[in-house]
């Protein structure tokens, strides 16, 4: 999962990449992306790990990549096709007064003028693929022609593509062109000292109405924290009353938009945790451990963590109580499920 973090000059967006993998990009004037990949914690994995003792443990994993911003554009053309790359966009917003700025800080503001930026790209993308299939008499383009007009519509009327209704097999078709205002968009407010953790009430309903998802981070004081030790980290933490960083925060509302979950694949060698979203069905989870599995799947053997755990974390004791089962191609995965896939090819 590739997370592209943007935002407008000025607004910290550098920042709040360190703040969330603990990478420095060293030139701010670069023009290159930076990536750092971030294990998603999960305890569930490490009690797992404890119980099992694994030549290996493998937390699921994020990607983040800092997208350079432009002093000639709000979004130029690099970093459109840059954000076209990736499967989340998080768009960083400035909630402080900088030194450097004349403009006062309005995060509704900004975040109206991206988005903009978002659909007006989407809709040259639309305008041109429409030109193109107009010299096409098929019935293959007559249909394609017919989605990509009710996504004109929709983006002529100042709407994201999120907030299109659309058929499962339409919105798939329609992700072939890497639409910006398609993707899900999280946005972070990067606020002062004064207040870490307010979101405007403007930017609030701003981002709603366009099936967002906002939470404000202290980006400089973020990034101080994940310098610090584990343990230092911990009773920094305490000190302001809280329990969580704010990357720890970020991977679970990130999670929820998405709608992702993890399962479980566990024994001597390796436990490890794969991410699915959900709604998942068992063969689709299998390919994402290995095409072959997928192709020759026969069963799953399932059990959920909550019942493996009540069984004191003992295979034998849930097996004995009956709480491991075998589930078909069909079976929807469920978050904390222990799976153990058969297959032959």
């Amino acid at each position: 999962m590739k997370v592209g973090i943007f935002g407008l000059l000025g607004c910290g967006k550098s920042t709040v990449f360190c703040s969330l993998s603990g990478i420095r990009p060293a030139d701010a004037g670069r023009r290159e992306i930076v990536l750092g990949t971030v294990k998603v914690p999960d305890p569930r994995l490490d009690e797992l790990s404890r119980i099992f003792r694994p030549k290996k443990t493998t937390p699921a994993e994020m990607v983040f990549a800092d997208i350079p911003g432009s002093a000639e554009a709000l979004l130029d053309a690099a970093a459109v096709a840059q954000l076209r790359t990736m499967d989340v966009l998080t768009l960083v917003l400035r909630a402080y007064q900088s030194p450097f700025l004349s403009e006062m800080p309005d995060p509704a503001r900004d975040f109206v003028r991206v988005e903009e930026e978002l659909i007006l790209a989407d809709l040259a993308v639309v305008e041109k693929r429409l030109e193109r299939l107009a010299k096409e008499k098929t019935p293959a383009a007559a249909g394609e022609m017919d989605l990509l007009r009710l996504c004109r519509a929709h983006l002529e009327d100042g709407r994201p593509l999120r907030t299109l209704s659309l058929a499962e097999a339409d919105a798939a078709r329609l992700k072939a062109y890497a639409p910006l205002s398609q993707k899900t968009l999280l946005t972070l407010v990067n606020t002062p000292e004064s207040a870490p953790d307010r979101v405007p009430e403007a930017l609030l309903a701003a981002v709603t109405a366009h099936a967002g998802t906002a939470m404000p981070l202290c980006a400089p004081a973020e990034a101080d924290i994940l310098e610090l030790a584990p343990g230092e980290r911990a009773a920094f933490l305490a000190e302001l009353g809280q329990h969580e960083t704010a990357r720890d925060r970020y991977l679970k509302v990130a999670y929820g938009a998405l709608g992702l979950m993890s399962f479980f694949t566990v024994g001597e060698d390796e436990c490890r945790a794969w991410t699915v979203r959900n709604g998942t069905d068992a063969r689709r989870a299998a390919g994402v451990i290995h095409s072959d599995i997928e192709r020759g799947f026969i069963r799953a053997e399932v059990v959920s963590y909550a019942d493996f755990m009540e069984a004191g974390g003992s295979e034998s004791r849930a097996r004995a109580a009956g709480r491991y089962r075998l589930e078909g191609k069909d079976y929807r995965v469920q978050d904390g499920d222990i799976i153990h896939f058969r297959f032959n090819v």
